[in-house]
């Protein structure tokens, strides 16, 4: 019977007849080289799984969700809506006074750099 160290390596073969090399310290793969080439069905199957794995399941997830969202929303009642309302007033006039005096400072500084 053989020992193996800590370190020793471990080669076998997975379903896809692709070598894997593993350390036996660590369960995952160490490094991974292809034994043969894949046939052309294998190939589209695979190119068919990572297409819908990477394209239409996170579209069918997003529509789920948006689903779920658009059932869960309910209409504001009114004094919330007021609240809502006044918040976005009160941002609009804030953010208007600070572009008003931002060109009246403005003016000035472009007439002396401009008239001179």
């Amino acid at each position: 019977r053989q020992q193996r160290s800590a370190w020793s390596s471990i080669r076998h073969k997975d379903n896809n007849e692709r070598t894997i090399n593993t350390n036996s310290k660590h369960r995952h793969p160490v490094s991974i080289s292809i034994a043969f080439p894949y046939n052309s069905s294998t190939t589209m199957s695979a190119e068919k799984e990572g297409f819908n794995e990477v394209l239409i399941e996170p579209l069918k997830q997003f529509a789920k969700d948006s689903v779920h969202l658009v059932k869960k929303c309910t209409k504001p009642d009114r004094k919330e809506f007021m609240k809502i309302a006044k918040a976005t007033g009160i941002g609009f006039c804030i953010m208007g006074f600070i572009g008003f005096f931002v060109k009246l400072v403005h003016i000035p500084i472009n007439n002396i750099l401009v008239g001179a």
